[in-house]
């Protein structure tokens, strides 16, 4: 009886312990980070990177558009902890697709919101 709930119990910790190591394995893989509660240190969307910016404030964001226009802001993500990843991308009736990558042209920013009003914004990395 008690060899069977020690087997048991090293069986739980090691689900756990793999849990957790896929988790951090994850993170690194996606964010660049193996603790999965930092903040990234990479964003990849829409087949591209972006790296950490400035911190900024929602009305500062709402204001900025492209040569399109402005759109709206919406969530198009989360990171390993579950925290939300915003962008403003095209709506689909602007949007083409590229034969070898996915929809074109990409949001040059993506916002990961880190407090009440606050966003940090990642920049695209590299160009077009």
């Amino acid at each position: 009886m008690r060899r069977n709930i020690a087997l048991g119990t090293i069986g739980l910790l090691s689900l756990a312990v793999l849990g957790l190591l896929g988790w951090a394995s994850y993170s690194r893989a996606a964010f660049g980070t193996w603790d999965p509660t930092a903040q990234p240190n990479r964003i990849d969307y829409c087949d591209r990177r972006y790296d950490p910016g400035a911190h900024v404030g929602r009305a500062q964001i709402d204001a900025m558009g492209n040569g399109f226009g402005v759109f709206p802001f919406r969530q198009v993500g989360i990171t390993a902890s579950g925290t939300a990843i915003f962008a403003k991308p095209l709506p689909d009736s602007l949007r083409r697709q590229s034969p070898n990558a996915g929809p074109l042209p990409c949001a040059m920013a993506v916002y990961l919101k880190v407090g009440a009003d606050d966003y940090l914004a990642y920049g695209i990395s590299g160009g077009p």
